[in-house]
C-alpha cells in the first residue's frame, strides 16, 4: 500500500508542476498582451490630445464643449459609464427597422448599410 500511495503523491506532484508552468506560460501570455495593449492606450490617448487641439486652434472649440459632447454621447444608453452604447442596434435607412451592428445590411429589406459611419 505504501508503494501505491507513493506513486499516487509522486504523480499528483507532478500535475501540479506541470499545471503550475501551464498557470506560469498564461500569465506571461496575458502580461504581454497588456502591455501590448497599454502600449496602443497611450498613442491613442496622444493622438486624441493632438486631434482635439488642431481641432480647437482651427475651430474656436473648447474644453468645456468638449467636455458636455463626451457627456451627452456617454449618456446616450442612459448611463454614465465612461463607455461607448455599443449594443444599440443600427435603424434601416429604408425601412426604419433595427439590426445588429455586427451586419452590413438590414435582414428586412436587404438595404446595404452606407460605411459612412465611423462609430
Amino acid at each position: 500500500m505504501g508503494l501505491f500511495w507513493q506513486y499516487g503523491i509522486g504523480r499528483s506532484l507532478a500535475d501540479a508542476s506541470v499545471r503550475a508552468e501551464q498557470g506560469y506560460a498564461t500569465a506571461e501570455e496575458a502580461r504581454a498582451h497588456v502591455l501590448d495593449l497599454e502600449t496602443k492606450v497611450h498613442k491613442l490617448t496622444l493622438v486624441n490630445h493632438a486631434l482635439f487641439e488642431l481641432v480647437a486652434q482651427r475651430t474656436g472649440i473648447t474644453e468645456a464643449e468638449l467636455i458636455d459632447k463626451v457627456n451627452e454621447i456617454d449618456l446616450r444608453d442612459g448611463t454614465m459609464d465612461g463607455q461607448p452604447d455599443r449594443e444599440s442596434p443600427l435603424v434601416c435607412e429604408r425601412c426604419g427597422r433595427s439590426y445588429s451592428r455586427r451586419h452590413n445590411h438590414c435582414f428586412y429589406c436587404g438595404h446595404v448599410n452606407p460605411a459612412a459611419r465611423v462609430f
